[in-house]
């Protein structure tokens, strides 16, 4: 079972987003959504290091990258539902 739990609500002036609370219910799923970002960054910065640091990449690469940025977009929804 998951167990959601939230942070009381800030005025926006001080927080922008609600934090995500990791508990004993959800922290499997917290820590396979952040190793998956840290695989995603591998991944980012494989791809800088293919391009000489000069921001050119094949068509592949460009795809691939565009295919990263689904997924992080993909994870962020993830973890929002977690708070």
């Amino acid at each position: 079972m998951l167990l959601l739990e939230r942070e009381p609500e800030m005025p926006p002036m001080e927080m922008d987003e609600p934090s995500v609370v990791a508990t004993w219910e959800n922290r499997t799923q917290i820590i396979q959504i952040m190793h998956r970002a840290r695989e995603m960054s591998r991944e980012f910065q494989d791809l800088w290091n293919k391009s000489g640091g000069m921001g050119r990449l094949s068509q592949d690469d460009t795809d691939k990258l565009i295919e990263l940025l689904r997924e992080i977009g993909d994870l962020n929804e993830m973890l929002m539902r977690l708070a």
